[in-house]
């Protein structure tokens, strides 16, 4: 069976990874260039980056084996993954500084974790399905 819907999400934040890779690559050219040894800016990019490895490979297996699974409604798949991508995009812009900044990584956050319960609690909900 094809994971036609996971696959779309890894794919957008697969681009959305080397767009935060470039940012930690353009810090450090920045910051070599002049000599600085670290920055804030560069501080900053590397959490966000780091921050979206810890939670984007797990997300994307829970999603990849509840689309395996088979059952569910493409909208709840698609839930998932746009929860996903808004959560990593809106923490990712909410990390600069800004008015309202703090609140879009806030938000970003609680959109990636709120991810994370549902598709780990439908993954729980399966298993209790199937008799072992």
């Amino acid at each position: 069976m094809l994971v036609q819907i996971t696959l779309l999400y890894a794919g957008l934040l697969g681009l959305f990874l080397v767009i935060l890779s470039f940012n930690v690559l353009q810090n450090w050219v920045r910051m070599t260039a002049s000599g600085q040894a670290m920055d804030r800016d560069m501080r900053r990019a590397e959490r966000v980056l780091s921050s979206f490895v810890e939670y984007v490979p797990l997300s994307l297996m829970i999603m990849y084996l509840v689309e395996q699974r088979g059952g569910v409604h493409p909208i709840i798949l698609h839930t998932l993954g746009g929860m996903l991508l808004a959560g990593r995009v809106l923490h990712a812009w909410g990390s600069n500084e800004g008015t309202g900044s703090g609140l879009l990584r806030f938000l970003g956050a609680q959109l990636t974790f709120l991810m994370l319960m549902v598709g780990s609690l439908t993954c729980i909900y399966f298993f209790g399905l199937d008799p072992a």
